[in-house]
């Protein structure tokens, strides 16, 4: 699995992708396993940012987070 620190260089839409690709052919269709397959990848700033933002939020979906953590991590382009 990807990992994701949430710092430097790290592209959050290439994370999403690799996610995705490993998803598709693991052959995961279920949201709450995705979730916890994304969340064993998160390290660093970007767990503490998930920890922050899952608080009062567990039952975003995968697509809720994907928004909100590219909103969060994306760099300007």
């Amino acid at each position: 699995m990807p990992m994701f620190k949430g710092v430097g260089s790290e592209d959050p839409d290439q994370f999403w992708f690799m996610i995705k690709a490993v998803w598709e052919v693991k052959g995961v269709t279920n949201d709450n396993i995705k979730k916890a397959m994304l969340v064993s990848t998160l390290q660093d700033r970007m767990l503490i940012w998930y920890i922050k933002h899952s608080n009062g939020n567990l039952n975003a979906g995968i697509a809720g987070i994907q928004t909100v953590l590219n909103k969060e991590f994306s760099r300007p382009k």
